[in-house]
């Protein structure tokens, strides 16, 4: 009886990783929406994604004189208060401004083991002006 158990434990854990995938690479394809707002001169960038899959969002700064990172926090979603195995969640990135200037912040949904292949990528235009105010625009590239 353990072992039908273990068995189906297992079963139950690559099917789930494998739904997640699957749905990982329909995100990719634009259907995450890339959210962002501007509150008191910091940029917030939010991000759907599934840590559980080993996937995350990472960004680079074209030029960090412009703007800068200020922090970085997954939360996953919740039922009723208690974690779901294999559930998505959001990714939200804070940037402040550095400098008047223009850049690009490029977000990049991956693994670290997956030797640079990416599930998707965003990509914002950034502007701060002399007083400090920062606009984005979500551009394709």
């Amino acid at each position: 009886m353990k072992k039908i158990i273990v068995l189906l434990t297992a079963i139950l854990m690559i099917m789930t990783t494998s739904i997640a995938d699957a749905q990982l690479a329909t995100m990719a394809d634009g259907s995450n929406p890339l959210s962002f707002n501007i509150d008191a001169n910091t940029l917030i960038v939010k991000l759907k994604g599934n840590a559980t899959t080993g996937y995350t969002w990472k960004y680079t700064i074209d030029s960090e004189s412009v703007i800068k990172f200020y922090s970085d926090k997954y939360d996953a979603n919740n039922n009723g208060g208690r974690p779901m195995m294999g559930a998505g969640g959001e990714q939200t990135f804070v940037f402040e401004p550095n400098k008047a200037g223009k850049t690009k912040i490029t977000f990049e949904y991956a693994r670290p083991w997956d030797n640079g292949e990416s599930a998707g990528k965003r990509f914002l235009k950034i502007k701060v002006d002399k007083e400090g105010k920062v606009s984005a625009k979500e551009v394709k590239k």
